[in-house]
């Protein structure tokens, strides 16, 4: 009988977003797979590490609000020795930082890391806190990781012209089909949050922070409003942004057109309230929430940014517009709306298209696929 190989995935685990949503998706998938022991560490309690410890793996929680950077890397030592993993798989700055260091201080073959998304903006104090874990992180990913997984073509092309070609992958995020499910009918959920039948309901799902362009879509809202007097907004998610926005809404005079329904976990059922799902996103790389709504058979229209244009087909599973540009967003909202026929069609080419291309078993396999060749060829 063949030795199992050994993995152990290090992640923050402080949030539940695409980077959670898409480890977890990885992780149900990957424990089917023979030949494979996992083990995964966190950062921190929460979501995730409650639906991790529903799977067939090993789960070590290092509370990092009790423990400072040099004890959390003491824990992974002591976890990793246990262990023995060939490979150490990290996902975000801190434990792509700390899990590196540790990795490599104890000999562990080979360590991977996903990027998950370019840096987002940030502003003051955090802006300044950020840079630092850019830079440290650069310098762990130039000098202790073996294999740089992006998740978009697009990250792809810019961590090629940093790192190399050969030491870059791409494996799409892929979304777990069998846990996207809607609980209430779409006119009962409608009904519950007091939508109008006859409404035409846009939407999106995301936190509020600036990166995810919803001021973008209050203006274009706006615009729509002149000609589609019921159409209404439903804004599925929470944020630093929210106060904002909801100026923008009064100033906007927008108040009866648009819903803030806070963090709703899942959102399936919001997404499936929706007529046209909308992601202005400023920059993305494969959005889950942008899976989730195609899986639904939600017609799609998005910024033509990151890897977006990866996900929808313009023209083929929904239609795409540059960012920032809330004139052409109205636009294009205002087309969809006018050919109901044409934006069906749309989301049925995007249902598809994420079966063909985007299931969590085709990016499973994938990482396998990656594991066995690094091993192989150490």
């Amino acid at each position: 009988m063949s030795k199992s190989m050994k993995i152990c995935h290090v992640a923050m685990g402080d949030l539940w977003a695409g980077a959670e949503v898409q480890l977890l998706a990885l992780m149900k998938y990957l424990v089917r797979l023979p030949d494979f022991e996992w083990t995964v560490i966190l950062f921190n309690e929460g979501k995730l590490a409650e639906e991790l410890r529903k799977l067939p793996l090993s789960l070590t929680v290092i509370p990092e609000k009790n423990c400072s950077p040099l004890t959390i890397a003491y824990r992974l030592a002591r976890v990793f020795r246990q262990v023995r993993p060939e490979i150490v798989h990290t996902h975000k700055y801190k434990d792509s930082i700390l899990g590196s260091i540790v990795a490599k201080c104890l000999r562990v073959p080979h360590v991977v890391r996903v990027v998950h998304g370019m840096p987002e903006p940030f502003s003051g104090l955090k802006n300044l806190k950020m840079a630092c874990y850019m830079l440290a992180d650069r310098f762990a990913t130039s000098s202790l990781i073996d294999k740089i997984v992006a998740v978009s073509f697009d990250i792809e092309q810019s961590l090629v012209s940093r790192y190399g070609r050969h030491r870059v992958a791409c494996i799409h995020n892929g979304i777990d089909l069998e846990a996207v499910r809607v609980i209430t009918k779409r006119l009962e959920k409608r009904k519950e949050w007091h939508i109008d039948d006859r409404a035409v309901v846009i939407g999106t799902v995301g936190r509020l922070v600036p990166i995810k362009g919803h001021a973008v879509l209050l203006k274009a809202l706006q615009v729509l409003h002149r000609s589609i007097p019921n159409v209404k907004l439903l804004l599925v998610g929470d944020g630093p942004l929210r106060g904002y926005l909801e100026a923008e809404v009064d100033r906007l005079a927008l108040n009866q057109a648009v819903l803030f329904a806070g963090h709703q976990d899942p959102s399936y059922d919001f997404i499936n309230m929706m007529d046209i799902f909308v992601l202005p996103s400023l920059h993305e790389g494969i959005p889950m929430v942008l899976l989730e709504a195609l899986a639904l058979v939600r017609p799609v229209i998005a910024s033509r940014v990151g890897g977006i244009p990866e996900v929808v087909s313009h023209g083929v599973s929904g239609l795409l517009v540059n960012p920032a540009d809330a004139d052409a967003l109205a636009i294009g909202l205002l087309e969809m709306m006018c050919d109901p026929v044409k934006t069906a069609a749309f989301g049925d080419a995007g249902r598809r298209q994420v079966e063909r291309e985007f299931a969590a078993g085709h990016m499973a396999n994938r990482t396998a696929v990656m594991y066995r060749s690094l091993v192989m060829n150490r």
